[in-house]
């Protein structure tokens, strides 16, 4: 009998150690579960939310982040670089489990992406090229080889239209990586047409009131100024502002980037003649399934390209329900 009930007492230890395993890999699978399916905060920090390029992309990454069941934090800089990569260090200490970031200076917002990597969270960079390791996905479009297209459309436009010579003003943004990309390529392409002279470059800071002054003083300084070409969204809104205080809509022809109400109506009144339009709402939409996917350990593409479309009188009207 004693050995009878030495035998059932170990039987019963092993029974209860059988459970207290179980027991424990229904509560390991059930943390893991949880962690899976637990929902993700993703940090967006933008430009400015004055332009439509911005507004749009993240209007699009909300959407996407409303698909993905995740929240999405916009933090706004309003184009300053310091309070930028402190919106950056914000995100990091509130633990979000992604950031996705369009920058204003590519070199300067290294630092506070790296904090970012070193707390283990990964960074998207949208738009803005920035060359660091701590870029997990780059998302944009190749702006060199999308200004060198409209360059190659203006060197066309020139050779069947303009018989005078080409006197041409540049409404820029020097303190945009971005932009400043574009009018180097941009201007690298049309330099190719012997008649063009480029008068001057000024800078709209990327600001649509100061684009307007920048360019009404280019207008005043080089009243012989036939053509003009400008590098965004502001610079662009800017300059058509200017052409119309100015009444210069029979003297100019206007070439740009970034579609908006002002340059749809140049587009009408034929005046300007050719704008690239990005798809910024991809912009935000890929970098919030990027940012989710890479949150959930996921492998995504180091780099990601966005389309481009150059819009000219042929397909504006595709686009005019945009800026309703």
């Amino acid at each position: 009998m004693k050995h009878f009930g030495k035998r059932m007492k170990g039987i019963l230890v092993l029974m209860l150690g059988a459970l207290l395993v179980l027991g424990g890999c229904a509560n390991s699978g059930s943390s893991s579960s949880s962690n899976a399916n637990k929902k993700l905060t993703i940090g967006f920090v933008t430009i400015n939310q004055e332009a439509y390029f911005f507004t749009e992309s993240i209007r699009g990454a909300q959407e996407q982040a409303k698909k993905m069941g995740a929240k999405l934090v916009v933090a706004d800089p309003n184009n300053d670089t310091v309070k930028q990569n402190n919106d950056i260090e914000n995100l990091v200490n509130q633990k979000v489990d992604a950031i996705i970031v369009d920058s204003i200076d590519t070199k300067g917002v290294i630092p506070a992406m790296k904090e970012a990597a070193k707390a283990h969270i990964p960074v998207i960079s949208i738009d803005a090229v920035v060359k660091s390791s701590a870029v997990s996905t780059q998302i944009g479009v190749d702006n060199a080889v999308s200004s060198q297209e409209l360059g190659n459309y203006v060197n066309k436009y020139v050779k069947a239209n303009m018989k005078q010579p080409v006197k041409m003003g540049v409404v820029g943004a020097l303190n945009s990586f971005i932009q400043v990309i574009r009018q180097n390529a941009f201007l690298d392409t049309v330099k190719k047409t012997p008649s063009l002279k480029v008068v001057n470059i000024v800078d709209g800071k990327n600001v649509q009131q100061t684009a307007m002054t920048s360019a009404e003083n280019l207008m005043t300084g080089h009243p012989e100024m036939n053509v003009a070409f400008a590098t965004g969204e502001p610079a662009l809104v800017g300059l058509a502002s200017a052409v119309k205080s100015q009444h210069k809509e029979k003297k100019l022809t206007v070439f740009g980037w970034d579609l908006s109400k002002q340059a749809i109506q140049g587009i009408d009144e034929g005046w300007v003649k050719a704008v690239v339009q990005q798809h910024p709402e991809k912009f935000g939409s890929e970098g919030v399934k990027a940012a989710v996917q890479l949150a959930q350990k996921k492998k995504v593409a180091k780099t990601i390209n966005v389309p481009v479309t150059i819009v000219t009188k042929d397909n504006v009207d595709q686009f005019k329900h945009l800026f309703k």
